[in-house]
């Protein structure tokens, strides 16, 4: 039998944390989730196109290489592991908002509110801001050929 491959969907995460309590206001958790996110990112779990780390809750842009279930229960999961020596406790909200990626235009839009996000919130001068800007990557490939199409 041959299993059909899934046309890669990319989406917007938005994750807040339990009781919005400002977990990643603490340099040290900031720089946890960050290595956690890139560390799934790097083992090829999705596509990480941008992201930023509020002290409340969490921003990412991303193409998950299996369903945005799994990618989340990986995030969620292995950071809330990683951190249960320091931070013992609920670390997220339940749930998380997600938003599909349209087309190119939407993609640039949502690229946009994540590397804005740290101002429209106040954060301009925030320590513990860490925005993806340095590494926002180029739209998927399958946002691309729709351009073609």
């Amino acid at each position: 039998m041959i299993t059909q491959r899934l046309k890669p969907q990319t989406y917007a995460i938005t994750i807040l944390t339990h009781g919005r309590h400002r977990h990643f206001q603490r340099t040290a958790n900031a720089e946890l989730f960050i290595y956690t996110l890139t560390s799934y990112r790097d083992a090829g779990k999705f596509l990480l196109h941008g992201f930023v780390v509020m002290p409340d809750h969490i921003h990412t842009l991303m193409t998950p290489s299996e369903s945005i279930a799994k990618a989340i229960q990986l995030i969620k999961g292995g950071y809330s592991h990683a951190v249960r020596q320091q931070s013992p406790g609920e670390i997220w909200h339940t749930g998380y908002h997600e938003h599909r990626i349209r087309d190119l235009q939407d993609f640039e839009a949502q690229k946009q509110y994540i590397a804005n996000n740290p101002i429209r919130k106040g954060h301009t001068n925030y320590p513990h801001v860490h925005t993806a800007n340095s590494v926002l990557l180029d739209p998927p490939s399958h946002l691309m050929e729709q351009l073609c199409s």
